[in-house]
């Protein structure tokens, strides 16, 4: 197989062992260890970027813009006008002369910035969240965790049981709030599909939930009910939003936890033993799976298939955003 890309967030000794892992790496891994290997480890995407990656990750950033500028002093429609410039700004690219173009219908830079005026002027102006403040005097938006996790039982921290080396969760959280006397992370989602009960009823159980509900716990030492999804339904003509709280208990933190120490040795199994397999029932979830065109040709003829139709990017969770 080949070489792995140069990763901070992998071992040295066995560099194909990911030691620093965000949500992103260990839901792939638990959908598909293949898709996993393809996607985290040798870094493989497609040419055409999804067009979902990058509304997604372009609405979080007008949010934190919006967010930051708030926790300055600045009033609602200045603040709107530094995330409106912030997203204008990515969305163009100096090279080409040329803005964003997704080819999606729904999802591409007119709507986009449809989207988020109206959720800002919404749950923006009018939102009855409160973020706090940080022990250290900032407010707690943006915030990036790297931390080592604890056995709840004897509270030795995670390590790999191939190479004895640290394990860290890594991710960010968009923003920390009080809501009724309760403290929440909250998270943002774009979504083409329908608002409402069977929506938000996919977050329990939930790795990013999980797992950010523990940040909270251990990298910044606030003890969270849970999570807030403040979810955007992105049509061609209408963009709608709808809140929900998705609560964590201490005994769903600690079963989760416990089940990635699971997930955590298997994935150290596999890079010993150089070894990712398909898990052919997932190849239809999420829509499909981008590298289903990969596995279906023989496996004397994938690299060749890979290096035509794909291009190489690190995943790094070891490296905080905007560095």
């Amino acid at each position: 197989m080949p070489m792995a890309l140069p990763n901070g967030a992998f071992s040295t000794q066995l560099p194909t062992l990911q030691l620093v892992i965000d949500s992103t790496s260990l839901g792939t891994f638990k959908e598909c260890p293949k898709k996993y290997y393809y996607s985290i480890i040798e870094g493989w995407v497609p040419k055409r970027e999804s067009p979902h990656l990058t509304f997604g990750l372009l609405f979080h950033e007008g949010c934190e813009r919006y967010e930051h500028q708030k926790a300055r002093g600045y009033d609602h429609e200045q603040a709107l006008r530094a995330a409106l410039k912030h997203v204008l700004t990515k969305s163009f690219n100096p090279y080409t002369g040329k803005p964003w173009d997704s080819g999606h219908s729904e999802k591409n830079r007119d709507t986009l910035l449809r989207t988020l005026v109206w959720y800002l002027d919404d749950f923006g102006r009018n939102d009855k969240l409160q973020t706090f403040m940080l022990k250290n005097g900032k407010p707690a938006v943006e915030l990036t965790f790297n931390y080592n996790p604890k056995d709840f039982e004897n509270g030795e921290i995670l390590r790999s049981s191939v190479t004895g080396e640290e394990i860290a969760f890594s991710g960010h959280i968009d923003r920390m709030v009080w809501e009724q006397g309760q403290k929440f992370v909250l998270d943002h989602k774009t979504t083409g599909n329908q608002l409402g009960q069977k929506y938000f009823s996919q977050y329990t159980p939930h790795n990013q939930i999980s797992m950010y509900s523990l940040a909270a716990m251990y990298e910044f030492e606030v003890d969270v009910a849970g999570v807030i999804i403040d979810a955007a339904q992105v049509k061609v003509t209408l963009s709608r939003f709808e809140r929900q709280t998705i609560y964590r208990s201490l005994p769903q933190l600690r079963e989760w936890l416990n089940d990635a120490k699971y997930w955590i040795a298997l994935m150290g199994y596999m890079a010993e033993q150089k070894r990712w397999p398909q898990n052919d029932t997932a190849c239809n979830s999420y829509g499909g799976c981008p590298y289903r065109e990969v596995c279906k040709r023989p496996p004397g003829a994938r690299q060749q298939w890979l290096e035509l139709e794909y291009i190489k990017r690190i995943w790094d969770p070891s490296v905080a955003r905007g560095e």
